[in-house]
């Protein structure tokens, strides 16, 4: 009687060691700071309510699944041949049950099987939200019993919570959870409907807030530039004298011209008193006169070609042409542009597109301006003029041409202002903005 007595005393005081076991390790696993410590405990420390000689972790990821640890091993291999078996294993086993067999049912690799204790208990970590967070195989010499999975069924569902709690990035917890089919389809619908999300097409190019109406400054004749009265962007008023020629060739011509009529009018009047005694010169005499004429033509030419040598205003406005060309002594042909005068208070953004960044516009399209001034404060614009024909541009590429209204009134101060300006197409989806400039490259350079 006493020896039973004694026997079953003992019996209950190793199953409170066993459940005490327990306790402490689920104390010590909510305790690790980081994946690793964890790891490391998972496969060692257990061992006081497992009795396991062995033990592997192995964790799922977004493609198949990953060994984390093993017993006695600092760093894992992730394609030894235990991990691909381990690997394959968790695939295949999908249930959630505690499961205590014998370690050649789980067929491990035949070079490797000959080092492994002969059972094994398979411990799925159940993931707090649903799914499965981890696996976690222990192995010993003697079979484990009833209480042994009942013990390691409590303290999988702490394994896996205390994995999961660790994870430093939260979205995986919906990766090992029951909803990752779901989360993922989710995720990959979002994205194709992203794809396909309307956007304008839209291209950058340089642009520059000119005078609607200019009236041109060309030179009058063929000469040299003598002085210029104004410099650029000056306000002028009508008839102010903008740019002087040089004179002294002008006034030669006239005085030569004048001369020259001087002294046709002189055989003129001779060629008349002979015309009373000699037929020949009465016949040169009409003859004569044309020629005054001629003179005194070529001498009205002269006397206005003086006076065009000073060019004044034809209105009042702002002047404008670019500093960089020094006009002073510079020879000049008749006709060439020396300046523009243009009425600050009626402006528009003139925008030179790249060829490289055509895209199909229509009048009225939106136009947003950044100028460098004030790049912080958009300028809408309307689009109202088309370029359908490429020039040079002064930094030697080719651009479209294309002129916008704006939508508002602006400072007439921004005469002259250069920015970027952002034109708005036709909507798109939006892969096809993204995918737009690589694809045009792929073709160019593979000639499609």
């Amino acid at each position: 009687m006493n020896t039973t007595v004694t026997l079953n005393q003992e019996q209950h005081d190793k199953r409170l060691l066993h459940l005490s076991s327990a306790l402490l390790v689920e104390r010590d696993v909510r305790t690790r700071r980081n994946h690793k410590e964890l790891a490391y405990y998972l496969v060692h420390e257990t061992a006081r309510v497992h009795q396991h000689t062995l033990a592997f972790l192995v964790r799922p990821k977004l493609r198949g699944w990953a060994l984390v640890a093993a017993t006695n091993v600092s760093e894992v291999e992730e394609t030894s041949a235990v991990g691909d078996w381990l690997r394959e294993t968790a695939v295949a086993r999908t249930s959630m049950d505690i499961q205590r067999l014998e370690t050649k049912d789980l067929s491990p690799p035949q070079d490797v099987s000959g080092g492994f204790p002969k059972h094994a208990m398979w411990m799925p970590l159940s993931h707090p939200d649903g799914g499965i967070a981890g696996v976690l195989l222990v192995l010993r010499p003697r079979p484990f019993e009833d209480k042994d999975a009942l013990i390691a069924e409590t303290l999988a569902e702490c394994y896996g919570h205390a994995l999961v709690a660790l994870d430093d990035r939260p979205r995986l917890r919906v990766l090992y959870s029951k909803y990752r089919t779901k989360w993922l389809m989710g995720v990959a619908a979002a994205t194709l409907a992203v794809c396909f999300w309307p956007v304008p097409m839209t291209a950058l190019a340089p642009v520059e807030i000119v005078a609607k109406h200019t009236n041109p400054i060309t030179a009058p004749f063929d000469g040299i530039v003598s002085e210029v009265s104004v410099s650029p962007y000056q306000a002028v008023e009508h008839e102010q004298v903008l740019v002087r020629m040089d004179q002294t060739e002008l006034a030669m011509q006239h005085n030569v011209a004048k001369k020259a009529l001087a002294v046709t009018i002189a055989e003129l009047e001779r060629f008349r008193h002979e015309a009373y005694q000699n037929s020949d010169s009465k016949a040169k005499l009409a003859i004569w006169e044309l020629k005054v004429d001629l003179r005194r033509q070529e001498l009205e030419n002269a006397r206005e070609k003086l006076e065009q040598h000073r060019i004044v205003a034809p209105s009042s406005g702002v002047v404008l042409y670019d500093h960089r060309f020094n006009w002073r002594g510079q020879p000049v042909q008749a006709g060439q542009r020396l300046m523009t005068v243009a009425k600050p208070g009626q402006m528009e953004a003139q925008i030179d597109l790249p060829v490289a960044g055509l895209i199909p516009l229509q009048q009225d399209a939106d136009v947003t301006l950044f100028l460098d001034i004030a790049p912080s404060t958009p300028i809408h614009a309307t689009l109202t003029s088309i370029g359908y024909q490429a020039q040079p541009t002064p930094a030697g590429g080719l651009a479209y041409r294309y002129r916008a209204d704006f939508d508002e009134g602006v400072d007439e101060s921004l005469l002259g202002a250069r920015g970027t300006a952002r034109l708005e197409g036709s909507h798109i989806p939006l892969i096809y903005s993204l995918l737009r400039r690589p694809i045009a490259g792929l073709r160019q350079f593979f000639g499609l």
